[in-house]
This record gives C-alpha cells, sequence and structure tokens, in this order.
C-alpha cells in the first residue's frame, strides 16, 4: 500500500488508524467499509503489518521493509490470515479459529486476520464470528473488509470499530504510469490504485485490451467467439483466471460506454445489462469455461 496515497485519498482512514497505532489502542475488530474501488484490503494490509512492525514512521504506520512486514505482505507469517474467498463459508470461520488455536503468537504478541468481502458471508458463517468476536482473546485482531456495511449483521457491526471509506478515483495518479485512455478504465471500472498498477505491470495487459477491443467490434460473429475460445481464454490457461476475465469485460463495458461499438441506443444498453450482471456473477463460485461461453453468445444474441 502506498501510504502517501493513503494519506491524500482516505485522509480520515488515514488520521484514525494512526492515532490507533501512536496511542497504542488498537480495538479487538475493525469493519472497513465503503464503496468497491477504495483501497480497503490494502489498507487492511498496510493496518496488518503497522501492529507489528518495529520500525514504524512518525505516523504509526509499518516500514514496509522489515521481516515482519515482508511476511505479512507474502501471506508467510505464523500470526497473520487472510481469507478472500469469494464467499466465506462457516468451515473458513471455524480453520481461522482453528489456525489461531494452534499456534502462539510471536514477539510482537500479536494474530491478526483479515476477512475479505465479508458482505458476501454465509449466515453461519457469521453466526460462527460472532461467537469469536463476543470473547475476544487479548492479542488477537481482526479487520472485516466489505463493499455493503448494510449486508453485515448488526450484532458483528456492534462488535467492531467502523471504518469508512469514502469513494476514490486514482485516475489523476495512474496518468503518471500510462495512457490517458487506460487511466481513465482502470479508475471508472473501480480499481484501487494499487490493483491498477499490479494490472499495468502485466505483459499481457495491452494485448487483452486490443483483443477486448476487436471482439466488441465483431461480437455478432462466429468466428469471433470460436477465436476467444480457442486463442485468448483456453481452458486451464494462465489466462482463465477471474482477474483477466474480469478485465477483459471491464474493457469491453468501457468501449460500449465510450461508443467504441456502432449500435442503436436500446441493443447498447442491453449489451450494458448483461456484462454488468455477468460481472456480478463472478463474484459467486463459476466454473469460468462455461461462464465464458454463455457470455459470448448472450452477448451476440443482443448485438445481433
Amino acid at each position: 500500500m502506498n501510504k502517501e496515497y493513503l494519506k491524500k485519498a482516505q485522509p480520515v482512514v488515514y488520521q484514525t488508524l494512526s492515532n490507533a497505532l501512536k496511542n497504542q489502542r488498537v480495538a479487538n475488530a475493525y469493519l472497513f467499509h465503503g464503496p468497491k474501488g477504495s483501497s480497503k484490503l490494502e489498507t487492511a494490509i498496510l493496518f496488518a503489518q503497522s501492529i507489528v512492525c518495529e520500525h514504524t514512521d512518525n505516523d504509526g504506520f509499518a516500514c514496509q521493509e522489515c521481516e515482519s512486514c515482508k511476511r505479512i505482505e507474502n501471506e508467510e507469517s505464523l500470526d497473520y490470515m487472510i481469507v478472500s474467498n469469494d464467499r466465506i463459508k462457516k468451515k473458513d470461520i471455524v480453520d481461522l479459529q482453528a489456525f489461531f488455536e494452534s499456534t502462539s503468537a510471536g514477539k510482537q504478541n500479536a494474530r491478526i486476520y483479515i476477512l475479505d468481502h465479508y458482505d458476501k458471508a454465509t449466515p453461519d458463517a457469521s453466526n460462527s464470528l460472532l461467537k469469536f468476536l463476543e470473547e475476544p482473546s487479548e492479542g488477537i485482531y481482526g479487520i472485516l473488509i466489505a463493499d455493503e456495511k448494510s449486508n453485515v449483521l448488526p450484532t458483528i457491526q456492534s462488535r467492531c470499530q467502523a471504518i469508512h471509506f469514502k469513494p476514490e478515483s486514482c485516475e489523476h495518479l495512474l496518468l503518471e504510469n500510462t495512457s490517458e485512455e487506460n487511466a481513465k478504465m482502470l479508475a471508472e471500472s473501480g480499481y484501487t490504485y494499487d490493483k491498477a498498477i499490479e494490472l499495468l505491470s502485466l505483459p499481457d495487459f495491452e494485448e487483452l485490451k486490443q483483443i477486448a477491443l476487436e471482439y466488441i467490434e465483431h461480437a455478432s460473429s462466429f468466428s469471433q467467439i470460436e477465436k476467444m475460445q480457442t486463442n485468448v481464454f483456453v481452458n486451464k490457461s494462465d489466462r482463465m483466471n477471474k482477474d483477466w476475465v474480469q478485465l477483459w469485460i471491464q474493457w469491453v463495458l468501457f468501449y460500449v460506454k465510450n461508443d467504441r461499438v456502432n449500435l442503436p441506443l436500446e441493443k447498447k444498453v442491453k449489451l450494458y445489462s448483461i456484462l454488468v450482471e455477468n460481472m456480478d456473477m463472478l463474484y459467486r463460485p463459476v466454473d469460468l469455461g462455461l461462464f465464458m461461453d454463455k457470455l459470448y453468445y448472450d452477448i451476440r444474441k443482443a448485438v445481433i
């Protein structure tokens, strides 16, 4: 996490966490909530590092360079666990409890867990976590992350310190690293600054962008569908993962919104709706091969 970016983009969050760290008043549980695209997960990881770092800066935040910080960054610490499933289940919470019961805290006497996408957790998972929160063990700190605070049980909310993240746009910062079109798409699509920089560094980023443009310009063609199936999103290939699929859909959406496809308004609206609905489906467990095949044909049906 870029600390200077956090300070500029989320000043209230930065100051609140800084005060807790400097005054050694870190709560047992936090709920980081706010719109998709705000730097909730990146901030949670930085906060976890800051709790155990022995070389914090003047604001109480981690150096991000020492052994303790690197272990958390690489998910190698025995005192740290992050659960980032699309839908957290009871087993995830049971495994979390078992993980901390089987280990003892290191020299910082702190054990930390992060539960990402917690607003999509199952009711059984929430009931199991509630028992964990009701009797907090000394030295165990939890960070729950949610886009929609209202989807988290009130009883869980009441046991967490809520930290609200405001919407943020990283477009102006990304212009220092990439083209105006890339910066605009990544910012409009809700990617955080750190995630956008990560995607831009991937060797296939520009190629996937061109593939999306070529696809949407010929979306009614069966040969274009065959090309996608055999050359782009091939089953069991490196590209057949949710990050790449999501990026491709975001590029297609961007081109539809910016009139790069010559369609009547009615068809454009229908196409946009299909793309948004399928983006939402990626947060659930899906067979990506079947998912993509259905998407190609749904798009074709919408544009012909």
